[in-house]
């Protein structure tokens, strides 16, 4: 983390020091390689930090804080370009990522074994359950909305690199998160491009009204975790499945609404609500599918396969736009993404501690 922290500055820095178009590649690339590790080690150490029944609460707050950047920093972003130019804008995030790196190496370790802070009576209560016990539909739900939020089977969790990798489920849920993630990113990266060409606002009020999403990703990842761990029984495939289906539908209707301030930036913050939400199942998953020295590989690999999504998306998006010249085709797109990505979770089973047997939720 503090080495993959380390070259993303570097990468940053040389990005805004960059003369051609072709280094600026060269440096993007630099950029995304070194970047990739940081989700990864990030969602591992809170499987070795914390216990079971609090990991998706504090993958939770992982995720909020990756909605929180979106909201302070357009608006900054936009204000640092026009009085300074884009190179400072660079720079100025290089600068923080040394800091970012060096307070990691100071501070963070790896697992609570490897830290001398960490008490025998914490360290006992984080190694106290190694997987959650079976996850169970709530008895106080009527059958008919439980068959709607769990439909479908469990399987139990896989303690090899061989099982976790013979399971369908990852696959399933790969792909899953590869299509959330082509409508997360392709938002992110056509949404301010949308509200200069069409809406007509400039650059000022564009980095304003695009930070609006991100207030309520913000508010829904922190409720993500919360709700997987309360309300779900530590079952992130309802998150996954509805909360990819609800992106979608909510995308749908800010695309359909009138040009109204009042009723985008209410819509805005919906979708927004639903994008932090639905990444805290994904990001659980791969913790509840295997055991702790397996996890994350399965983490790893769920991560690869939404940067591939991450990559391909605004560039397919992109793509439509000059091909059809609106961003009718560009929306159509990425609310796709969604709905694609809700069908595959529903092929994804919840993982148990128990016999080798499937059942049905």
């Amino acid at each position: 983390m503090g080495i993959s922290l380390c070259l993303m500055s570097v990468f940053l820095w040389l990005f805004g020091s960059m003369t051609t178009l072709m280094w600026a590649g060269w440096y993007r690339l630099g950029l995304g390689l070194s970047q990739g590790p940081v989700s990864v080690g990030s969602n591992s150490i809170i499987g070795q930090w914390f216990p079971p029944k609090e990991q998706s609460r504090a993958i939770s707050v992982l995720v909020a804080s990756t909605m929180l950047a979106p909201v302070l920093f357009p608006p900054l972003s936009s204000w640092v370009i026009v009085e300074l130019g884009w190179r400072a804008l660079f720079q100025g995030f290089a600068v923080t990522g040394l800091l970012t790196a060096a307070l990691w190496g100071l501070y963070i370790r790896s697992c609570p074994e490897e830290n001398s802070r960490c008490s025998k009576e914490e360290l006992q209560v984080i190694r106290s359950l190694e997987v959650l016990s079976p996850v169970v539909r709530y008895k106080e739900l009527p059958r008919f909305i439980s068959k709607i939020l769990f439909m479908g089977k469990v399987v139990v969790v896989a303690g090899t690199k061989a099982e976790l990798f013979k399971r369908p489920d990852l696959w399933w849920a790969m792909l899953s998160y590869f299509c959330f993630i082509s409508l997360f990113q392709g938002i992110t990266t056509w949404l301010p491009s949308y509200f200069v060409h069409v809406r007509g606002m400039d650059m000022i009020q564009m980095g304003w009204v695009v930070s609006v999403p991100w207030v309520g990703a913000f508010a829904g990842s922190l409720k993500g975790g919360w709700i997987v761990d309360h309300w779900l029984g530590g079952n992130p495939l309802p998150v996954m499945r509805w909360g990819s289906l609800f992106t979608a539908a909510s995308l749908y209707l800010f695309f359909e609404s009138p040009a109204g301030m009042g009723l985008t930036l209410c819509l805005l913050l919906l979708f927004g609500f639903f994008v932090g939400l639905t990444p805290s199942g994904f990001m659980t998953y791969p913790i509840r599918l295997a055991s702790r020295g397996v996890y994350p590989l399965g983490i790893s690999f769920m991560n690869s396969c939404a940067n591939m999504g991450g990559f391909l998306s605004p560039v397919v998006a992109g793509m439509l736009l000059d091909h059809y010249g609106n961003y009718s085709a560009v929306f159509a797109y990425l609310i796709a993404c969604g709905i694609m990505a809700s069908v595959l979770s529903m092929l994804v089973r919840a993982p148990i501690e128990g016999p080798k047997c499937e059942t049905e939720i």
